[in-house]
């Protein structure tokens, strides 16, 4: 069986990032009196610490490889984005936490690990939307909703577009 190595390389980019960073600190202090020396303990202490970050980030990689592979996890498919609302005004998958499904066959891996992939359930779409964008042009607001929805605010009042695409239409329909 071939392991996922992915968290290891993280690491080691990582320490080489640090030790780098390190390096460039010890040889920039001898030289901060000039422009050269605090050019290097900058760029060293940036090193230094995206280089502990980047090892952090390999651990957590490593973990979750070995989480992945111990429970036989996959990823739930995001939802495709409608072709009528821009993508940042889809809907947020919320998800909710449940008591795991009852198995009817035993685990192959014989893992006493939970099955945390049927413990995800997707939030019902009858919530109320959200807001997730506004944009104001003249003396109009347009608030882009979670669900694709847009609502324009005027001071002639407030009116209700289920997508943006009948927000064009209804515009273009409107021009001469």
């Amino acid at each position: 069986m071939k392991g996922n190595h992915s968290g290891g390389i993280v690491t080691v980019t990582g320490l080489l990032l640090a030790a780098a960073g390190a390096y460039a600190m010890w040889t920039g202090w001898d030289l901060i009196l000039l422009e050269r020396g605090w050019s290097l303990f900058i760029a060293g202490s940036v090193f230094l610490s995206g280089g502990v970050v980047t090892m952090a980030l390999g651990r957590v990689v490593a973990h979750l490889a070995r989480l992945g592979a111990g429970a036989g996890l996959s990823v739930p498919a995001a939802p495709a984005a409608s072709a009528e609302a821009p993508a940042h005004a889809q809907p947020q998958a919320q998800s909710r936490v449940h008591a795991p499904a009852k198995q009817d066959e035993p685990r192959s891996d014989h893992s006493e690990r939970p099955d945390f992939a049927s413990m995800i359930d997707i939030a019902s779409p009858a919530e109320e939307p959200v807001e997730v964008d506004r944009y104001t042009a003249g003396d109009a607001t347009y608030v882009m909703m979670s669900d694709g929805s847009v609502e324009v605010r005027s001071a002639a009042g407030m009116q209700r577009y289920p997508s943006l695409a009948a927000l064009r239409a209804e515009a273009e329909s409107r021009q001469p």
